[in-house]
């Protein structure tokens, strides 16, 4: 009999899924019943393959591993110590009389082979694509974080700015209903531009301060890995015969005190300092390798395309129309939500479906709805937050359903971030 929403759920699965998933979450179960002491059991790694493949993308699946007991840590899943074993023990026969029934019904004691397709191996990409970045965005959320970044902006400057931008717009037009934090935006943007941020191709000489050549990559040090550096850029200096490191430090924190780097840190630094003006903001990540940040407008009720290396905002065919780039996936991640966006950042959407190969698009669907659900639920979003998130999921999809054109020169010109030679090599001028 089934006791929980989140087994209910699992049911709805068609039954090949049902039965890949069940197998596994009783396997999970019994390993902690039989092997009550050995912590192995009781941790089951998000990026591993088997629950990224299997549970994951299944509905109920990841919520039946929350009603045995399990809890979300930073990679994995945790069944603690304090957690009801009678509980666990619950869930787990609940699944398995659904399971045995099905397998009588069939007529078979081993699940027939999926008649779905198999999902490639790059499928998992998207996956650990999803599972991280939803993860990392947290970090904009930490009080000691925001604090930092408002340390570091002229609020008071900014904020003055952006009132006297809204003056004069509603002197100009009295109908206008844009509101002060929409010319927050763009002030923020000039200033994270102009006065705060630099672009990095290829570093001078931490020596001599002439130009360098990139080199082969460095391992990172413990020091580096404690920013998020997993990848540690080398250039040779010609003149002096030294090397530069360029740790790509991952933690916006620490980007406050570098100021530097290329798309994937200015979007980074960008989306903590939204949040540190109490902005909703999420980090957007395109797999043809440019990331960006959206920003929520409650005046006008949408979110807005914001581009911090291009002091941009509200261009979002930008990439397709202006640097030609082939766009696939386009995701977009916040604290109690992740959307597939791609839409918004295309004209051509019969192109885009085309190239949006490397997963089946109901295992997206469904992953994205897992990790929504297991994100509201660990943060406890209030009925009132869901149903305005479901709002603005409904208006972003309605917006999605026609190509648009380009409204301004902007969005029909080139990159303008990095250097020539480095934006003609992307081919993005």
């Amino acid at each position: 009999m089934v006791v929980s929403t989140a087994v209910s759920a699992l049911c709805e699965n068609p039954n090949e899924d049902f039965l890949d998933a069940s197998k596994l979450l009783i396997m999970c179960a019994d390993n902690i019943l039989r092997h009550p002491d050995d912590e192995k059991y009781r941790s089951i790694r998000i990026s591993n393959p088997m629950f990224s493949s299997k549970l994951l993308p299944v509905k109920g699946a990841v919520q039946c591993l929350f009603e045995m007991g399990f809890e979300e840590a930073e990679t994995h899943m945790v069944f603690p110590r304090s957690a009801s074993v009678e509980q666990l023990k619950l869930i787990r026969e609940s699944i398995a009389t659904e399971r045995d029934q099905r397998l009588r019904t069939s007529g078979s004691t081993t699940p027939s082979p999926p008649q779905q397709t198999q999902r490639p191996s790059e499928d998992l990409n998207i996956f650990a694509t999803l599972q991280h970045y939803s993860q990392h965005v947290m970090l904009y959320e930490n009080p000691d974080l925001q604090q930092k970044a408002r340390d570091c902006i002229p609020q008071q400057q900014l904020r003055s700015s952006a009132r006297e931008r809204l003056r004069q717009a509603r002197q100009t037009d009295p109908e206008c209903d844009l509101g002060e934090d929409d010319f927050l935006v763009l002030e923020l943007l000039g200033w994270f531009k102009r006065d705060f941020f630099s672009w990095v191709d290829c570093l001078p000489c931490g020596h001599c301060g002439r130009q360098t050549a990139k080199s082969a990559p460095l391992s990172p040090s413990a020091e580096d890995l404690r920013w998020g550096a997993q990848r540690v850029e080398g250039y040779h200096c010609g003149t002096c015969q030294r090397s530069t490191r360029f740790p790509r430090y991952n933690d916006p924190g620490k980007l406050l005190e570098t100021r530097r780097g290329r798309c994937g840190e200015w979007a980074n630094c960008f989306a903590l300092c939204c949040r540190a003006l109490g902005l909703e903001a999420r980090y957007v990540w395109d797999s043809s390798d440019h990331v960006w940040t959206e920003v929520y407008s409650l005046s006008q009720r949408r979110w807005l395309h914001c581009d911090a290396c291009e002091n941009v905002c509200d261009r979002p065919l930008l990439y397709e129309a202006g640097w030609g780039k082939k766009l696939s996936y386009v995701l977009a991640f916040s604290k109690d939500q992740v959307v597939d966006v791609t839409w918004r950042y295309s004209r051509k959407h019969a192109e885009v479906a085309a190239r949006r190969t490397a997963i089946q698009e109901p295992w997206l669907r469904h992953a994205i709805d897992g990790l929504n659900e297991i994100k509201q639920r660990s943060l406890r979003v209030s009925s009132e937050r869901k149903a305005e998130l479901t709002h603005r999921l409904m208006v972003e999809l309605v917006e999605f359903i026609s190509p648009k054109s380009p409204t301004a020169p902007r969005e029909l010109g080139g990159r303008s971030s990095g250097s020539l030679a480095w934006r003609a090599a992307r081919g993005e001028i």
